[in-house]
């Protein structure tokens, strides 16, 4: 009989899980704890990067996939366990962990965006673990030295870090700090749609341009929750940035127009770093985008959370 009981309990208590997760529990290891990330320069020592950034970005791997599968008891342990090691917060002794930690702490905050509000509710006792941790993120963020005097995309960076971060934690003080970075960038955009810092990036430029218009897109989307809407500022400013990415994508020589220099590219620049067209088209319905969307699908940025179409993509027509 107790046989039969333990079995009922146990069987109860795995459907109550899957129920609250939307999916059957599996079983989730938490890697170790990465104390402190503190890589050398991308540009600087690109094996030594790599290899310093791996134990992050393979958390970031398995917390996005949970999210992408709908395994929130499994991202919920990841994001639990990290933010009792204070995770990512130790000493920074260069300046590369000052953009790693920013970007991470944005793609944990996109995590739980997409996560449903029963499971947020129900595991609020985790959540005064993680929300602390967050904010510890964002208010690094908010004071390191290391972005704040560059003036460039990683600045906008920073301000998707605190809006994000500030979202999930219900802190206006962080979006409010996020949105003065967001603006900046905004208000760097030029007639021509070109950011001037980025058009010094010579043979990146290009690049750069796309990889800040990123942050600056999913701020906007974020902040219109707050009914602020950032596409209007500077004259519609982000649409001429959009524009600018928009015309070099289908002819890459239209860049030209910016600089003469030619143009060196990622794999993944017109690839995932082109993530920003998902919330923007279903945003503007521009005309232009589904030719580009579609074979591109899905989106994957490890810095937002994942797979960004299943996210934000709307069906395109």
């Amino acid at each position: 009989m107790y046989q039969r009981v333990f079995r009922w309990v146990v069987v109860f208590v795995l459907t109550s899980m899957a129920w609250a997760t939307g999916r059957p529990a599996i079983a989730c290891d938490v890697p170790a704890p990465v104390k402190s990330i503190d890589p050398p320069g991308f540009y600087d020592d690109a094996a030594g990067y790599a290899n310093a950034v791996k134990p992050m970005r393979g958390f970031i791997a398995q917390l996005n996939k949970s999210a992408e599968t709908g395994q929130w008891s499994c991202a919920l342990d990841l994001l639990t366990g990290w933010a009792r090691a204070d995770a990512l917060m130790g000493p920074i002794k260069g300046y590369q962990g000052y953009y790693e930690r920013s970007w991470a702490g944005t793609d944990f905050a996109m995590v739980i965006l997409r996560m449903p509000s029963a499971v947020k509710a129900a595991n609020a006792d985790k959540f005064a673990i993680i929300d602390p941790w967050l904010e510890r993120i964002a208010i690094a963020t908010r004071d390191a030295n290391a972005i704040n005097h560059l003036h460039n995309n990683l600045v906008y960076w920073a301000g998707l870090n605190l809006v994000a971060i500030g979202t999930v934690t219900n802190q206006s003080d962080l979006i409010d700090s996020g949105l003065i970075r967001a603006r900046e960038g905004i208000n760097d955009i030029g007639p021509d749609g070109a950011l001037a810092r980025e058009v010094k990036r010579g043979n990146r430029a290009l690049h750069y341009h796309t990889f800040a218009l990123l942050p600056l897109v999913f701020t906007a989307e974020l902040v219109q929750r707050r009914h602020i809407d950032l596409y209007q500022e500077n004259d519609h400013a982000i649409a001429r940035l959009a524009n600018l990415v928009i015309d070099a994508v289908r002819d890459p020589a239209s860049f030209a127009k910016i600089t003469p220099i030619k143009q060196d590219l990622f794999p993944w620049t017109f690839q995932d770093e082109l993530s920003w067209m998902e919330p923007y088209y279903a945003h503007t319905r521009d005309p232009r985008l589904p030719a580009l969307i579609a074979p591109r699908r899905p989106f994957n940025e490890w810095r937002l959370g994942g797979d960004v179409t299943a996210a934000w993509g709307v069906s395109l027509r």
